[in-house]
């Protein structure tokens, strides 16, 4: 992102699990690990082996965005977790939500509009 358009982006982040309170570390993976494979996931796969074979944009999805050029455009991070209440979720299941802020480093004639 900062190569490109010169952004950096902070992540507000919500992990809701169905997992009494206090056993994020003791159920399902710890948060270090869940965390990693939720920020390898917003940002554009490196290698061809990144993304099963099976997944491909659909056509409703061209343009394809991706949050991030590269996860150390990551400026910071904010993590809180809470119990997810919702019936008949799996233990290895979480429902996610995300606020992201992004800031303009450098401004260009093309990003402008960014800032």
């Amino acid at each position: 992102m900062a190569e490109k358009v010169s952004l950096v982006t902070e992540l507000d982040i919500s992990l809701l699990r169905p997992e009494p309170l206090g056993s994020i570390i003791t159920q399902s993976g710890d948060i270090d690990n869940r965390l990693k494979t939720l920020l390898d996931a917003l940002k554009v796969p490196i290698s061809p082996g990144a993304l099963p074979a099976s997944e491909k944009p659909g056509p409703e999805e061209d343009p394809f965005f991706c949050l991030l050029e590269d996860d150390s455009l990551i400026t910071r991070i904010s993590v809180s977790t809470d119990r997810l209440l919702e019936p008949g979720i799996k233990p290895s299941e979480a429902v996610i939500q995300i606020h992201v802020t992004t800031k303009q480093i450098e401004v260009y004639m093309g990003t402008i509009g960014l800032g």
